[in-house]
């Protein structure tokens, strides 16, 4: 591990504890949406202190949900993919069965891959100092306090920057293993092979001996990683089937949700856009009329052509697929949330304006603290 490395490490840190200082001081200075946590409650503390009641809210209670009960005790749950909430429910015996500090272990733990994968990844493309400020910006983005909470984001981007990390590296094996383990933990990993057909391509087209020689060569390389996703998926399938009864239960338990997020949506771009900008009543930041999340999108959108136009396609192919198609296939829930496992743009803006990029930590950072508050009391954040 690099002196970078380390103290993005120690920062992150340091964040994580600050965080649970403002999550502590606002249960005991700041009124708690009681009425919005009981709407959504599905399993209470059950035996911990008052004290945790911030840390289990809105998703969390679902993935605790999941690992206690399983799938096909709520259908609302089972839109939720089972990577986390399995991983949950084999760690929980070390926490004398709490299911909601296994969750926070689980998310905690695997959140501390993401700066030092993060930082491997952009220091492949830019400088170390760009890398750096990169990876600063990521950690500082107003959704990032959701690596820190018990959600899948941690789980989903640390499993991301390893793939590409070990893709890149050409260590098939374990970028197998990551690529395997992505589509069971959020929807947007079922597009992965997009990005690794991108290097397949790549690499067939650069080699020295001809693009035969070339595809023989990319074959050798990425055909087990891009196997390993398309495992992934079909297990993701089996594992619904079994659990839910249906191959595609799980995917269609979202549309339970206000949001009627459904691939089928991205066939009909004039009522996508109908829907969500012209028949709708807009809100500063509601649940699908928000509009911090629709210029979260548009900004997402300029950023992602300097990603185009300065990094490797195959991430830009990413950021295209996990930037586009969550906005695409719903009505911007959660957007903001999403976009914090767009890691490209990130590299991006840490790369462009050098010191003037800093600039983007303070504001950024205090937004999250905000964000941070407001979820820890049970309001809507993302």
């Amino acid at each position: 591990m690099t002196t970078d490395e380390r103290r993005l490490l120690l920062l992150f840190l340091a964040i994580k504890a600050g965080l649970v200082g403002v999550a502590l001081l606002g249960h005991a200075l700041l009124p708690f949406n009681q009425a919005l946590y009981q709407t959504n409650l599905l399993l209470d503390l059950r035996g911990l202190p008052g004290w945790l009641r911030p840390f289990n809210t809105w998703d969390t209670q679902h993935y605790v949900m999941l690992a206690d009960r399983g799938y096909g005790a709520s259908r609302f749950s089972d839109a939720f993919f089972p990577l986390y909430p399995l991983i949950i429910r084999a760690l929980k015996p070390l926490f004398l069965g709490h299911t909601l500090l296994a969750a926070l272990f689980v998310s905690n733990i695997a959140s501390l891959a993401v700066p030092v994968f993060m930082y491997r990844i952009a220091a492949r493309f830019v400088t170390p100092a760009q890398a750096f400020r990169a990876t600063l910006i990521l950690l500082a983005f107003p959704t990032a306090f959701y690596l820190s909470v018990a959600y899948s984001e941690a789980l989903f981007l640390a499993l991301t920057l390893m793939a590409f990390y070990y893709l890149l590296a050409g260590q098939r094996t374990v970028a197998t293993a990551c690529c395997f383990l992505l589509p069971l933990a959020r929807a947007q990993a079922l597009l992965f092979v997009i990005p690794i057909g991108v290097m397949a391509l790549r690499d067939a087209l650069r080699h020295e001996m001809g693009w035969r020689q070339g595809w023989r060569a990319a074959a050798r390389r990425y055909a087990l990683p891009a196997a390993g996703t398309v495992a992934g998926l079909l297990a993701y399938f089996a594992f619904s089937k079994w659990q839910i009864g249906g191959y595609l239960a799980g995917l269609n338990a979202h549309d339970l949700y206000v949001n009627h997020s459904s691939l089928g949506n991205l066939l009909a771009p004039r009522a996508w856009f109908e829907r969500n900008f012209l028949n709708t009543s807009f809100a500063v930041h509601g649940y699908t009329n928000s509009i911090i999340d629709r210029v979260g999108f548009g900004l997402a959108l300029m950023v992602l052509v300097g990603v185009f136009r300065q990094q490797p396609k195959a991430l830009f192919a990413y950021a295209l697929v996990t930037l586009l198609v969550p906005a695409l296939a719903g009505s911007f829930m959660s957007y903001t949330r999403m976009l914090l496992v767009v890691f490209p743009l990130f590299i991006y803006l840490g790369a462009r304006w050098e010191q003037s990029a800093l600039a983007l930590v303070p504001p950024f950072f205090a937004l999250q603290l905000l964000f941070f508050l407001m979820h820890t009391g049970s309001y809507w954040v993302a």
